[in-house]
């Protein structure tokens, strides 16, 4: 590679880090040894006023409103409410390279004060519904299928780190093969249908141009450090789309998949954790606020994040920098919510920012809550080798931040594994 393609790399490598929702990438490996006090509080240990829980229906009953209630007021903002959803068109469009693979469609919907493009891809030869897994990109759908004619473009525009066309041919380069364009075919072989959404449709990803459509959506009579963050938004538009696909008779409403890499990890955890209907998720590398333990000094810290990327979350949880240890939840808690279904969260050995041992020990507390339901136990002996006979698992590849199709294989390897 010559001076100046080294150079147009680095250049990337630091400005496209923005996108992918992280401030910094550090890149000494991360420890294959899980150190470090347990998560805190204990998940099942008195919570305020609210006593030990004991049972499963103690859980649900009593300790999991509260826990979505501590989440909305002090990290997350107020979820914004369900609103019906119209689905305005469906159109069917010329699958391009995956002629005879799949069939895809694009939705446009409404709901509430939002409106968003939806597409559907299926197998083109499914004997019956097949599951479905949702997830978020970075760029738009335009750009995730550049072979498809008639997809559409961002409403809000594209995001100035996507609108560089020279930076595209590097992005795989540094993120990985899967960071634009999942590998359909792969996903529609192994039995998959795929619902694609932008959520920057719903609220741009730039604090400036996010504030209108996080007012709009956040709930009356919010108080003002509540305001809706956009991750809430983002898993309020999963939770949409899934009310959009509900009905559809080629997808099986008992295993709707949630994936999200970064930020819509994030925005996937809480969409789970906010609604019983996903039947899984997967957490790429969502770090802190996401599957990574917030009292952990490795990583992204409160003040960096909040500071990075203010609209994110409610006002509260920037006072929380430099008190973390004051936060009353924390991300094993989240993760228990989501219990007894299945969540697979994924860290990379280069990706320190995102404190990929901090989400192991996040798994490591939220276990309990599912041997509370019959489940089997975390169970984790090498970081690099997920244990995908229980429902809950973590693995650490190498590498940076990013998506590979190593991680659609090992998704799929898990989704298989949980569907018994």
């Amino acid at each position: 590679m010559g001076r100046w393609s080294v150079v147009a790399v680095v250049v990337a490598f630091v400005s496209l880090s923005w996108l992918y929702g992280c401030v910094s990438t550090r890149l000494p490996a991360v420890s294959l040894e899980v150190a470090g006090e347990a998560a805190a509080p204990g998940v099942l240990a008195p919570f305020g006023a609210d006593p030990a829980i004991t049972t499963a229906d103690d859980w649900s009953a009593r300790r999991a409103p509260l826990l979505r209630e501590a989440f909305q007021a002090n990290i997350y903002g107020r979820f914004p409410e369900p609103a019906a959803v119209t689905v305005e068109s469906r159109q069917t469009l010329a699958p391009g390279d995956l002629e005879g693979v799949a069939v895809i469609e694009q939705w446009r919907l409404t709901a509430g004060p939002s409106a968003f493009s939806m597409l559907l891809i299926t197998p083109a030869h499914a004997q019956g519904p097949v599951p479905v897994i949702v997830m978020q990109n970075f760029c738009g759908n335009a750009l995730v299928y550049p072979d498809v004619s008639g997809v559409d473009g961002p409403r809000h525009g594209l995001p100035a780190e996507c609108s560089n066309s020279w930076m595209q041919p590097i992005v795989p380069l540094i993120f990985g093969d899967a960071i634009m364009t999942p590998p359909t075919e792969m996903i529609l072989n192994a039995g998959y249908a795929l619902a694609m959404v932008y959520a920057g449709d719903v609220v741009p990803d730039q604090a400036e141009a996010a504030a209108p459509f996080l007012e709009a959506l956040t709930p009356p009579g919010a108080p003002p450090e509540q305001r809706t963050g956009a991750i809430a938004a983002w898993a309020w538009t999963y939770l949409r789309a899934l009310d959009a696909l509900a009905e559809d008779p080629r997808l099986r409403p008992d295993r709707v998949v949630l994936w999200g890499h970064s930020r819509n990890g994030k925005a996937a955890l809480l969409a789970a954790a906010m609604d019983e209907r996903p039947a899984a998720v997967i957490a790429l590398q969502a770090g802190t606020a996401g599957a990574s333990l917030g009292r952990d000094a490795i990583g992204e810290s409160i003040a960096q994040i909040t500071g990075t990327y203010p609209h994110w979350f409610a006002p509260a949880y920037a006072a929380f920098a430099g008190r973390e240890a004051e936060l009353p939840v924390d991300q094993h808690q989240l993760i228990a919510l989501i219990a007894p279904r299945a969540v697979l969260i994924a860290g990379a050995r280069r990706d320190q920012w995102s404190d990929p041992i901090g989400a192991v020990r996040a798994a490591q507390g939220a276990s309990p809550v599912y041997e509370l339901f019959g489940a089997s136990p975390f169970v984790q002996e090498d970081l690099r080798q997920g244990v995908y006979e229980r429902p809950l698992a973590t693995y650490l590849r190498n590498g940076l931040h990013g998506v590979h199709s190593l991680d659609w294989r090992e998704a799929i390897a898990f989704l298989d594994a949980q569907a018994r």
